[in-house]
């Protein structure tokens, strides 16, 4: 069994006032409790950071993550950064009226856009019989789309407002509100009710909020970190790594609010996995 792990964290971006701070931070806290508690050798981990992580860079490692992923191997992709969302390319298969979510690299470029169709369609060559845990630290949708918060704010969101979300905002004239996942395959409706959620997917999701919740990205104890990763990383350590899916989704989202955050952690994968062993297969 080999495992392997993509740890990718984006601090630093070309739109000004877009800058997080607690990015860098996940990616060394993730790499560390893999190698003590998750069975990981550090040849096993991969990482990009700020200007390494260009959408060309992590669509290739992405990749290479999933195709050198053989039957009884482990495989991990955690992504710290903004998200966001863009209109719906009207060549896929999604309702072209709605908004495609979308991961934000450091050349974020919003006509060539990260797309999660993009994640989703790579995802689905997984060779059966990987365990593929992938951590999603940011979120797609924003209450207040023209929202870039200064530099010294307490908490920012990992949510990054496109320019179409703010000209709509400007100009008083609504945009569509229906934010597609392909990513999450679950109904939206069944996510605004449960957080641990049975999906037909390959692998296993863990997202850092509620569809009408933001991730967020703050000062604990004494540095920055991403709420989720946080939360994680405190439970998986906690537990000597001797967690479940489910067990690790729970002690997290209780992490998460001792700490007084408000978003809640979600959990998507099929049924049968909630309850496998923590990267093990």
């Amino acid at each position: 069994m080999a495992k392997r792990a993509l740890l990718i964290g984006v601090n630093k971006y070309l739109i000004p006032g877009s800058d997080l701070r607690g990015c860098v931070n996940d990616v060394a806290d993730m790499s560390a409790v893999l190698t003590e508690f998750g069975g990981f050798k550090k040849s096993d981990i991969t990482t990009l950071t700020d200007q390494a992580a260009t959408k060309k860079a992590m669509m290739a490692a992405i990749q290479k993550l999933v195709k050198a992923s053989k039957k009884g191997d482990v495989a991990l992709l955690h992504y710290s950064g903004h998200g966001s969302n863009v209109p719906d390319d009207e060549e896929n298969r999604d309702e072209a009226d709605g908004r495609d979510e979308i991961l934000c690299p450091t050349d974020l470029n919003w006509d060539d856009t990260l797309r999660d169709d993009w994640l989703r369609d790579t995802f689905n060559t997984l060779a059966d019989g990987v365990n593929l845990t992938v951590i999603m630290d940011c979120c797609h949708s924003g209450s207040n789309t023209r929202a870039i918060e200064p530099p010294d704010a307490p908490i920012k969101s990992r949510y990054l407002p496109s320019p179409w979300a703010i000209a709509a905002s400007e100009s008083r004239r609504s945009m569509p509100k229906k934010v597609s996942s392909e990513l999450r395959q679950s109904r939206r409706a069944t996510r605004g009710i449960r957080d641990i959620v049975d999906a037909d997917i390959p692998e296993v999701l863990i997202t850092g909020c509620r569809d009408t919740q933001t991730s967020a990205d703050a000062f604990i104890n004494n540095r920055y970190n991403g709420a989720l990763t946080f939360g994680l990383v405190e439970a998986i350590r906690k537990a000597k790594g001797k967690l479940t899916y489910r067990e690790l989704h729970d002690q997290a989202s209780a992490v998460i609010r001792k700490r007084k955050f408000e978003q809640v952690p979600q959990l998507e994968t099929r049924k049968a996995q909630f309850d496998w062993p923590l990267f093990s297969v």
